[in-house]
């Protein structure tokens, strides 16, 4: 029976269309060739774009969030815009489902696909990009010790998936990746509008709505691991990482509920 979903086909747009036929008739090496060529323009496009952003906002840092200001306002394009269109190009190249919600006949079939040869122009775009990302704040930002090692944390993970041999579930740690940094594009978003009751409702949805499926999908993605050790020692990390960010969620809400209302 012919599967359907009507979230990926959402993205099944004709220029989708064309898109998703034109990287699945890609070799595997020339997809990972295309997918690093995308990651090396988004270098030369991201250290434009902070040059820009120091000018207007300068290096002072931000209290709530541990980086500077410009690297907020880096961070929302990244996270409510580069990364999520990203997802949006792997879905479409998918030909119908999402790696947000796949079906688990849909994400066996990924899998295998996957196990059998490391091929996809977007999975490699995704990790790519994402892991420069990372690099670029680990080398570029100033930043608090808890997020240098939230980052630390987080690009060994991340490399750790894409390029361990026999990994099933990438295409769940992608979707995993982009929903959590969407939250945390709501957060970046708090920090640089402070002063709007709009944004703030955004950020705590965002973020809550972020942690609890980022959660579901840590789930779905450790049922696909062999191995005792992987449970053991990454369930209790990426679910510690969840909770300090909504404890960010839950601290936001009481600074704004305690705080002294304008004259």
């Amino acid at each position: 029976m012919k599967e359907s979903s009507s979230f990926g086909n959402l993205w099944q747009a004709p220029t989708a269309r064309r898109l998703a036929h034109a990287t699945s008739q890609t070799s595997p090496a020339d997809s990972h060739a295309l997918g690093r060529l995308i990651g090396a323009a988004w270098v030369v496009v991201a250290y434009a774009a902070r040059g820009v952003l120091r000018g207007y906002l300068g290096d002072s840092m931000q209290s709530g969030g541990g980086v500077p200001f410009w690297r907020c306002a880096f961070g929302v394009g990244m996270q409510l815009g580069v990364l999520p269109a990203l997802l949006a190009a792997l879905c479409a190249s998918k030909g119908g489902g999402s790696p947000l919600f796949p079906t688990p006949r849909r994400l066996e079939r990924w899998n295998e696909a996957w196990l059998r040869t490391p091929s996809g122009v977007w999975e490699w775009a995704f990790g790519y990009v994402f892991g420069l990302f990372f690099t670029f704040d680990l080398l570029l930002v100033p930043m608090k010790t808890n997020v240098l090692a939230h980052h630390v944390v987080c690009l060994a993970f991340h490399g750790w998936v894409f390029f361990s041999p026999q990994r099933p579930g990438l295409q769940l740690v992608i979707a995993g990746e982009a929903v959590l940094e969407f939250g945390t594009g709501g957060s970046n978003l708090s920090m640089l509008l402070p002063g709007s009751d709009a944004v703030r409702a955004f950020f705590v949805l965002a973020m809550s709505a972020s942690n609890t499926y980022g959660a579901v999908l840590t789930v779905r993605w450790l049922r696909l691991q062999r191995g005792r050790w992987v449970w053991l020692t990454l369930l209790p990390t990426i679910l510690g990482i969840l909770a300090l960010r909504q404890l960010h969620v839950v601290n936001e809400v009481y600074k704004r509920a305690h705080s002294p209302a304008p004259p």
